[in-house]
C-alpha cells in the first residue's frame, strides 16, 4: 500500500506537467491562427461567394500577375492581314491557308472554289470573311463578278443577294468590299446594307477602293463594328514594292498600336509573307481582324 502512494505521488506531478505541455501548444496554435486569418493583416482573406456556387478570394496577393513576358505581348502593336479574292486558284489559295499566321480570309460568293475555301479556312481555324462585290464607277465596263450589290437594285434585291451571298459561307464573322467604288460612295444604299449586316450580328471592314467611301461613317452613325484597310500591300506585285509596303504597314501599327492590311492571293505576296512570316510573329501580335473592329 505504502509502495502505491509513492507510484501515485511520482506519477501526478508529470501528469500536470505533461498536461500544461499539451494546454500551451494549444494556445500556440490558436494565437498563430488568429494572427494569420485576422482581416487587414495582408497575409489571408476569406473568400467570398460569387453566386455560382464557386469560392473566390478577395485578397488581390492571391491574383496572377503577368511576367516581363506578358506585359511585354500586350504591348506590342496588333496587326490584321486580310487575303481578298479568295476562290478562283484553288491551290495557290491554299497555300495561303496553310501559312502558320492566323490571316483573316476573305472569300468570294459563286466562285469556282468558294466551297473549297470556306471547308479548309474552317478546318484551319481561320477567320473567314464575306468578300461582297459591289458596283465600281467603271461599271458596266468593269464587272465586280456574280453576287455583285449594284446601285440600280431595291432594297429587296439587295437583301436577297446579300442573304444568297452568306449562305455560300458558313461561319462568316463579317464582310469586306470587291470594288464598290461607287456603292461604297453611296449613303443611302451603305445605310441599307450595314443595317443587314447588323441585323445577321456582322462587322464591316471598309476595303478603301475609293477616299468617297461612306462606309465607316455611315457605320459608326448606327452603332455596327467596323474598321478600314490601311495598307493595301500588292496593288503593285512587284516582290520590291510588296516588301516595301509590309514595312509600311508594320510602321503605322508601331505609331498607332494597330494596322490592317489587305493583299490578294499572287505568288509574290504569298513569298513575302513567307520571309516576314518570323519577323511578324516576333515584332506585332498578328490577329484576326475581328479584334481591331470598333
Amino acid at each position: 500500500m505504502k509502495k502505491k502512494r509513492i507510484f501515485l505521488l511520482f506519477l501526478l506531478p508529470a501528469f500536470v506537467f505533461f498536461c500544461s505541455i499539451l494546454v500551451c501548444i494549444y494556445a500556440l496554435i490558436e494565437f498563430a491562427d488568429i494572427t494569420v486569418s485576422r482581416p487587414g493583416s495582408g497575409k489571408h482573406r476569406p473568400a467570398v461567394d460569387d453566386g455560382q456556387g464557386a469560392k473566390r478570394s478577395t485578397d488581390a496577393t492571391q491574383r496572377p500577375r503577368p511576367g516581363r513576358g506578358v506585359q511585354m505581348e500586350l504591348s506590342r502593336p496588333k496587326v490584321a492581314i486580310i487575303i481578298d479574292d479568295l476562290g478562283h486558284h484553288s491551290e495557290l489559295d491554299l497555300e495561303f491557308i496553310n501559312l502558320d499566321l492566323p490571316l483573316t480570309l476573305s472569300i468570294l460568293p459563286s466562285a469556282p472554289f468558294t466551297d473549297v475555301m470556306v471547308q479548309e479556312a474552317t478546318r484551319n481555324a481561320r477567320e473567314i470573311l464575306l468578300h461582297q462585290p459591289m458596283e465600281p464607277k467603271d461599271y458596266p465596263c468593269v464587272k465586280p463578278g456574280p453576287g455583285a450589290l449594284l446601285l440600280s437594285m431595291n432594297d429587296l434585291e439587295i437583301k436577297a443577294i446579300l442573304d444568297g451571298n452568306l449562305r455560300q459561307l458558313p461561319g462568316a464573322r463579317g464582310i469586306n468590299n470587291h470594288m464598290g467604288s461607287s456603292f461604297t460612295e453611296s449613303p443611302e444604299k451603305m445605310s441599307l446594307f450595314l443595317r443587314e449586316l447588323k441585323i445577321r450580328g456582322l462587322f464591316y471592314i471598309d476595303s478603301r477602293t475609293t477616299k468617297g467611301t461612306v462606309g465607316p461613317e455611315e457605320a459608326k452613325k448606327i452603332g455596327l463594328p467596323a474598321a478600314q484597310r490601311t495598307v493595301f500591300l500588292d496593288n503593285n506585285p512587284n516582290p520590291d514594292v510588296i516588301s516595301n509596303q509590309m514595312e509600311h504597314l508594320l510602321k503605322v501599327a508601331r505609331e498607332s498600336g494597330s494596322a490592317i492590311g489587305i493583299g490578294h492571293p499572287y505568288s509574290e505576296t504569298l513569298e513575302i509573307l513567307r520571309e516576314y512570316q518570323n519577323s511578324l510573329k516576333s515584332e506585332v501580335i498578328i490577329v484576326p481582324v475581328s479584334q481591331l473592329v470598333r
